[in-house]
């Protein structure tokens, strides 16, 4: 049976991060089913256009108003001018608790009144730690006013006291061809954020740079950018190249040795490639975000951040040739196939 689906999120491409890599991927698996799709976001660049649509997706931007009180009356025009609209899609989904407040609550009675089920995906944290008392109760509250949700991680039902209908951790596409694979450098992929853990990495690389030949290459940009080359030139740290954001990564990941990663979606592509993985934590939370996926252990390194444990890690992975044998098992095991019967039995398709 052809659906019709809504997804409604806080971004899509071309901006590119997480959820939208979500979204993307999870709609070309959902399309090859016949189901046609709309993924109604916020217009964060004007150079986007306003609608788009190829085959049986389509793409609604509303323009982003300069101030959160204008930005929530124009969602709430826009969904109620669309009502009627909106009410002929089979699936109404959003992703995340702050896309369900800005499009969804304004029209939620509307929505009970003519019996539409609403769905939801839980996706990552906010940095905050602990989360605030004003997230929590959101998620909590979102969470009771849909019919079910898909949890990005089994942390967040401890965390926010959320109860998952089903918990994944992301998906990948499977690498076909891992011969031609080279492990030339170390890899960081994330934001330049003091929440990936980037310095912490980078204080350690001074010490591995010392015993190794190989280069710590990042990926990634963010507010830390200049401070961490400042870093580096300063102490004199060898062989860091900084490549700013790129849009495909899985290009590095495939010619890394190890990778230096602490999100999910960046953990399983690195699985998918047979890399060995070193993920750090600074906080509670992000521990839990790493050790609640399950058989963590016998598939990375996850620790804390101090330098001389993020050396020891780097030295067992270097030679380690278990853990990314159960890890690409794994990311085998964890396809965007997968993620998309998720959501059909979420919905009960």
């Amino acid at each position: 049976m052809h659906m019709k689906i809504l997804f409604i999120a806080p971004n899509f491409l071309p901006h590119l991060g997480g959820v939208e890599k979500h979204i993307d991927s999870l709609c070309k698996e959902m399309l090859k089913d016949g189901h046609h799709i709309t993924v109604l976001v916020q217009k964060f660049d004007n150079s986007y256009k306003d609608y788009e649509k190829k085959d049986n997706l389509e793409i609604i931007r509303i323009k982003k108003k300069k101030n959160r009180l204008a930005r929530r009356w124009g969602m709430f025009c826009y969904m109620i001018v669309n009502i009627r609209k909106i009410l002929k899609y089979d699936i109404i989904h959003f992703h995340d608790y702050s896309t369900f407040y800005s499009f969804g609550l304004g029209v939620y009675p509307f929505l009970k009144l003519f019996q539409k089920d609403i769905y939801i995906t839980f996706h990552g944290w906010e940095g905050d730690v602990p989360p605030r008392k004003s997230v929590v109760f959101k998620r909590r509250l979102t969470q009771r006013l849909t019919t079910a949700n898909i949890s990005i991680g089994h942390f967040i039902s401890k965390w926010y006291g959320t109860k998952a209908d089903i918990v994944s951790y992301g998906g990948v596409k499977r690498v076909r061809d891992l011969s031609k694979n080279k492990e030339e450098y170390v890899l960081f992929i994330g934001r330049l954020a003091e929440d990936t853990g980037i310095f912490d990495y980078l204080k350690a690389w001074a010490e591995i740079s010392k015993n190794t030949s190989l280069e710590f290459v990042i990926c990634g940009d963010g507010v830390l950018k200049e401070g961490l080359k400042r870093y580096v030139e300063q102490n004199h740290i060898q062989r860091v190249v900084f490549n700013g954001f790129v849009s495909d990564v899985e290009k590095y990941i495939k010619d890394a040795k190890i990778v230096f990663t602490s999100g999910y979606l960046g953990i399983l592509e690195a699985f998918s490639y047979k890399k060995n993985v070193i993920a750090i934590y600074k906080n509670e939370l992000k521990k839990d975000y790493l050790i609640m996926m399950p058989n963590y252990e016998n598939m990375m390194w996850v620790i804390d951040n101090k330098v001389e444990n993020i050396a020891n890690a780097f030295n067992e992975a270097i030679d380690d040739n278990m853990k990314k044998e159960i890890a690409y098992k794994y990311s085998l095991e964890n396809s965007w196939e997968k993620v998309k019967k998720d959501y059909y039995r979420l919905w009960k398709l």
